[in-house]
């Protein structure tokens, strides 16, 4: 049996992702946890669908046909990482109606810009701590 090459890796992720490559998504979550780090300043809706890119990151996580490729170490490596910075960033309270979710939906940023602030205590009613960058 044969390793697979970092080609046909590249392609199986593709195949997964809808054409997707690998650095896409890790640089995606990793830009996405450094903009929370230093409290995410976009609203509300841009928020959710840039956390999304974890629930992709989920899936491709999970699917079988990545399973014995060599190359999804490093992909593991980098996603957890970012993981641990992002959990250091929510706030340790679940937010209200969310805690049946997966960890990154069911939590909010401990702090963040004052627009994403505002929009968390009105939508929500949930107060952050307002940083500026």
């Amino acid at each position: 049996m044969t390793t697979p090459d970092d080609r046909e890796f590249v392609e199986r992720f593709a195949e997964v992702t809808g054409g997707r490559r690998p650095t896409g998504y890790v640089e995606g979550w990793e830009q996405f946890v450094g903009f929370c780090e230093e409290g995410y300043h976009d609203n509300l809706d841009e928020y959710w669908f840039d956390l999304s890119i974890r629930d992709s990151i989920e899936r491709l996580l999970t699917d079988e046909r990545l399973f014995g490729f060599p190359q999804m170490g490093w992909v593991r490596e980098r996603i957890e990482a970012a993981d641990e910075r992002f959990r250091a960033v929510l706030s340790e309270q679940p937010m209200p109606g969310r805690s049946e979710r997966s960890w990154w939906e069911a939590y909010l940023p401990a702090w963040a810009g004052s627009e994403f602030a505002t929009e968390l205590r009105d939508t929500y009613g949930v107060h952050v701590e307002v940083r500026e960058s």
